[in-house]
């Protein structure tokens, strides 16, 4: 970046005060100009530069933390230094020809994709999923071994009322993987949730002034506590009952309509008598 001599003078004038800068020699050999005004300084500029260090460790601070919550790096590249202390500097080395002085410069860039909070987000919604899936799969399995065995007890294996049974098995079991689906899209928002109120707590402390170690530290120590409040929701399955005996029930009430439905066509096919009966003979 290039500076015009306006932009030298007003930055020198603010950061030196003095004698103004149209009384400094401009070339190799030449002394102070007297008159040229200045003499007492800028009143002003202690709270100006005192306020721009409070600000630059606000910057510095809030980049930390967004850096380290957006898995990113600190890198350092050398670069042209274009201080106004480094401008007077090749002024008075000999002027604007010589090489620039260059300093370090640190950035940031992007880290390891695997270290990314998007792949936690990822994660968790996977690894709670899966534990609910699971546990609906053991409860349709056990509720599908207990409706066949009954099934198979009364004699309807292989009917309509089977047919029925099963149908009802396979919806229950399909609510339940939307029911997990949902439990692990909630376990995942959950964490970054949490994640930005974290950021934004921190964010306001830095407003503060903490400086960039502290800032550093305050981050990490969040996301950690973040990630092992996430991983309660993956102790256990909280997908709940999914047949709670509801198809024993079912088979149970078909089993009764079945009966009373055999009852009443027995009586239509055979007339006055009916097969359920015993004929007790008359005195």
């Amino acid at each position: 970046m290039r500076m015009t001599m306006q932009q030298l003078e007003a930055d020198l004038s603010a950061e030196f005060g003095g004698p103004a800068i149209g009384a400094w020699p401009r070339n190799k050999g030449e002394r102070l100009k007297p008159h040229k005004g200045g003499g007492g300084g800028d009143p002003g500029a202690e709270s100006r530069r005192q306020e721009a260090e409070r600000q630059a460790r606000i910057k510095a601070a809030t980049e930390e933390i967004n850096a380290i919550f957006n898995n990113q790096v600190k890198k350092t590249r050398m670069v042209e230094d274009t201080s106004p202390q480094a401008m007077v500097g090749r002024i008075f080395r000999g002027g604007g020809n010589q090489e620039p002085r260059m300093v370090a410069q640190e950035y940031w860039e992007a880290g390891d994709p695997a270290n990314s909070r998007d792949k936690l987000y990822a994660d968790q919604k996977t690894a709670v999923y899966d534990l609910n899936k699971r546990e609906v799969d053991r409860q349709a399995s056990e509720a599908e071994r207990l409706n066949r065995f009954g099934l198979a007890r009364t004699g309807l294996l292989g009917g309509s009322v089977n047919v029925d049974s099963v149908a009802d098995l396979d919806r229950r079991t399909n609510e339940g993987l939307m029911r997990a689906g949902g439990i692990a899209d909630q376990a995942a928002a959950d964490l970054k949730t949490q994640d930005e109120r974290t950021r934004s707590n921190l964010i306001s402390l830095a407003q503060s002034g903490i400086d960039t170690g502290t800032a550093a530290q305050q981050a990490l120590k969040g996301l950690e506590v973040n990630s092992a409040n996430a991983a309660s929701a993956r102790a256990g399955a909280t997908v709940g009952g999914l047949f709670n005996d509801l198809s024993q029930a079912y088979l149970i009430n078909q089993q009764n309509q079945g009966r009373q439905s055999g009852t009443q066509y027995g009586g239509q096919w055979y007339g006055v008598s009916s097969p359920a009966k015993t004929y007790q003979g008359t005195n």
